[in-house]
């Protein structure tokens, strides 16, 4: 059988383990790593295993403060000041004496901050960085792993106080979250902490279309030519139209509208689209065809040509055949 306890704030005699031998008298220290940021208070329990001990105490090389109780003492440090201290928790059980002993270590650990490299563009190189800084006891390096994901970026993790991705920006990525994940060793115990940023990715003008229901036209009739475009901020729009027309901007200028069109109104219809990182253009050509006329007009004219010519003919005919002579004076 195991050696078994019944714990309130104490410990009870231990049971004989088979054979009728007594189980040794033995201390042991709660938290047994203890690990505390430095410049805080810690405060540790040392327990007995057996109530028939002569002394049970602390040694250690600061001043032992805390309360004790039957089976237990504390050792409470309110301010602790060094990156590693040694502590030892003794019993004496008559003619025997059972040291537990561990070591205190201290840490300073700032939380991980995300910077981003200036303003992401579209299409342009990118970068994210992760700094996180720690401190332990000087004869050990810090145990320090960052983790950079989410954003449309591939998990990077790296051990040490910076972590970092490039990439190619893309409009998709705009408004993403990124998260920044670092993780502080001291032995089986894990201090953690993470930190978000949002990513912003700017976008010069792109896909700029221009678009007109006709694009032949007679006089009189409606013209409407619309610009679209993308781009982050969204790009303003400028039209460069044929020049000596009339017309009237619509929908904040994306439209071009023309009541009644004339033959001015032809040419070419050009759109800017303009923001702080770029611009981008697009055209379509709006052509002219004329007032419609009656078709009466050229058929009369037609046939009155060929009632001329068949009636010289006619009299050529007779001229030859029937001997006509013209008539003279």
């Amino acid at each position: 059988m195991d050696p078994c306890w019944s714990w309130g704030v104490m410990a009870l005699l231990c049971l004989l383990v088979p054979g009728g031998h007594p189980v040794p008298c033995r201390v042991s220290i709660s938290p047994e790593e203890p690990t505390v940021e430095f410049g805080t208070s810690l405060l540790l329990n040392c327990t007995s295993s057996c109530r028939n001990y002569s002394r049970l105490s602390w040694e250690v090389s600061i001043t032992k403060t805390g309360p004790r109780g039957p089976g237990w003492v504390s050792l409470s440090i309110p301010n602790v000041t060094d990156w590693s201290l040694e502590l030892q928790c003794f019993g004496v059980f008559g003619e025997q004496r059972h040291i537990a002993a561990t070591t205190l270590r201290a840490y300073r650990f700032s939380p991980p901050q995300i910077y981003l490299g200036g303003d992401m563009v579209a299409g342009r190189e990118a970068r994210v960085t992760c700094n996180a800084s720690a401190r332990v006891s000087p004869s050990d390096p810090p145990n320090l792993h960052l983790t950079l994901r989410g954003g449309g970026l591939p998990p990077s993790t790296h051990q040490g106080p910076s972590v970092g991705s490039a990439f190619t920006a893309q409009p998709k990525q705009h408004g993403q979250e990124v998260t920044c994940e670092a993780a502080l060793r001291l032995g089986h115990r894990t201090i953690s902490a993470n930190a978000t940023a949002v990513l912003w990715v700017w976008a010069a003008p792109h896909d700029v279309r221009v678009r007109a229901p006709h694009t032949v036209f007679t006089a009189g009739d409606k013209l409407t030519v619309t610009c679209q475009a993308e781009g982050n901020p969204p790009p303003r729009l400028r039209w460069e139209l044929p020049t000596n027309a009339s017309w009237e901007l619509q929908d904040s200028g994306s439209t071009v509208t023309v009541p009644a069109a004339q033959r001015a109104h032809s040419g070419t219809y050009r759109c800017l689209a303009e923001n702080r990182y770029g611009a981008g253009a697009d055209s379509v050509d709006i052509l002219f065809q004329g007032s419609s006329r009656s078709p009466l007009i050229p058929v009369a004219v037609t046939l009155a040509v060929v009632t001329v010519l068949a009636a010289l003919a006619v009299s050529w005919w007779f001229y030859r055949t029937r001997g006509w002579k013209l008539m003279s004076d």
